[in-house]
């Protein structure tokens, strides 16, 4: 029988009043995922390391966000962090997540399953000396490339104490044993009292949960239906039209100045010729990033809304086909198990926990309805009216607007027509004027003659 191995890291002691409660969030898992991806598929040689950033009330732990670090080795060959370059974006992440305040609770790195070892001792001191509580979130990369089904995440959280080394204890390295340890200080000149208590670091795992946020559920909702069923929308034939007419309009310029032009070799000309126009272009290649974001979320949307009703329509045809005698009572589960057993698949076999699950279902689906009905209806219809009002407000100013206006018009009109009435007599008035003066002369005339 092959003995196992024990972690001398840690800890042997059942703590069960720690009370330590951690909440991870989901945002760190993707980035530590996309992390190591990115790690192995570039053949990254280094630590893969990060930095958690949450909050810590107490004995409460949320770790919300992430970020990578970057990692050295030092003189023992070990690695450790870049301390300038983690001090310094340290400092802009607590900027950055001033509201709310977000700060450093721990580190991740890959731990195998057995727990952490000496090769992360050095980074966990460092992270210790920013929060003494820090915690350590190992992830399994065992788990990752032997994966089986239901298995929980690779996630392991880990908090660390000093406690007293067993004498029995074996340590293997020096920094396991001789670093980390807190050791007690005495006066030079003080005589030895007596063998004192070695203190080392030890790892106790913690239980967690996870929580998701308002904002995160959307961004995990799309992520893992949105983006993917999008893009499985559009057919392969209207994708290649897309790229070929991508590639025949858009080339780079021989000057070198990085101008693009559309141009069409001889080939491809005589086949745009030969083939119609409807045919070649495709109305896809003439969207713009925000109207192709625009109908990716509408047909998101869609896909949403088309899953859900074909597992509506399952669990319909579902009960639709249960055996009559057993919908109306008279048949057991069994009995009428049996009787669709027999049926060459007319009836459906009935299933009490697919039952309970639908009428769980549909017990669930009167959640959604306030028990407040009528003052849900009433706070409805004061905000309809409240709408309604400061639209006929609206209305109302922009008549008054429209009259003011016809009112300026209406006012240089008539002034203009009475200008004109007046430049009217005058001109009468001097004629006559004129028509006067001639009569007098004649007449002055005549009496000479």
């Amino acid at each position: 029988m092959a003995i196992e191995s024990v972690n001398a890291l840690i800890s042997a002691q059942k703590a069960p009043g720690s009370g330590l409660q951690v909440a991870l969030h989901p945002l760190p898992i993707l980035e530590i995922s996309d992390y190591i991806t990115r790690s192995y598929q570039r053949g990254y040689r280094g630590a893969i390391v990060g930095a958690l950033i949450g909050q810590q009330n107490g004995r409460e732990i949320t770790i919300e966000h992430s970020f990578t670090c970057k990692s050295q080795k030092n003189d023992q060959g070990l690695y450790e962090l870049d301390e300038a370059w983690f001090l310094a974006r340290l400092e802009q992440v607590r900027l950055v997540h001033k509201v709310p305040l977000l700060d450093l609770v721990g580190w991740y790195a890959l731990v195998p399953k057995t727990g952490p070892t000496a090769l992360h001792l050095p980074i966990h001191r460092q992270i210790v000396a920013q929060n003494e509580s820090a915690i350590l979130l190992g992830f399994h990369i065992d788990d990752l490339l032997k994966p089986a089904a239901g298995d929980p995440l690779p996630i392991t959280i880990y908090e660390s104490n000093m406690e007293a080394a067993d004498e029995n204890e074996n340590v293997v390295t020096s920094a396991q044993s001789g670093e980390g340890e807190d050791k007690e200080m005495k006066d030079p000149d003080e005589p030895a009292a007596g063998p004192t208590t070695k203190m080392v670091l030890k790892f106790r795992e913690l239980p967690y949960t996870t929580e998701t946020g308002e904002a995160e559920m959307i961004a995990m909702q799309f992520i893992r239906e949105g983006g993917a069923n999008a893009y499985t929308v559009v057919d392969d034939i209207n994708e290649k039209r897309i790229l070929e007419q991508f590639e025949k309009k858009i080339a780079v310029d021989g000057d070198g100045k990085g101008k693009r032009r559309a141009v069409t070799s001889p080939e491809e000309s005589s086949k745009s010729d030969q083939q119609p126009a409807a045919a070649v272009a495709s109305k896809d290649a003439n969207l713009t990033k925000p109207e192709s974001e625009y109908m990716s979320a509408l047909q998101a949307k869609f896909n949403a809304i088309k899953m859900m009703k074909s597992r509506v329509d399952l669990v319909v045809a579902y009960l639709e086909k249960l055996p009559p005698d057993f919908v109306e009572g008279q048949q057991t589960a069994a009995e009428a198990a049996e009787f669709a057993k027999v049926s060459d698949g007319k009836f459906t076999v009935p299933s009490n926990n697919i039952l309970r699950q639908i009428q769980a279902l549909v017990t669930n689906i009167e959640l959604a309805t306030p028990a407040q009905q009528a003052t849900l209806e009433r706070e409805i219809l004061q905000e309809t009216n409240d709408v309604n009002l400061i639209s006929l407000i609206a209305d109302l100013v922009s008549s008054v607007s429209d009259v003011r206006e016809v009112g300026k018009k209406f006012a240089v009109v008539e002034s203009a027509r009475n200008q004109k009435a007046r430049n009217n007599v005058a001109s009468a008035q001097f004629d006559l004027a004129d028509y006067g003066g001639v009569g007098s002369g004649r007449g002055a005339a005549v009496e000479l003659l």
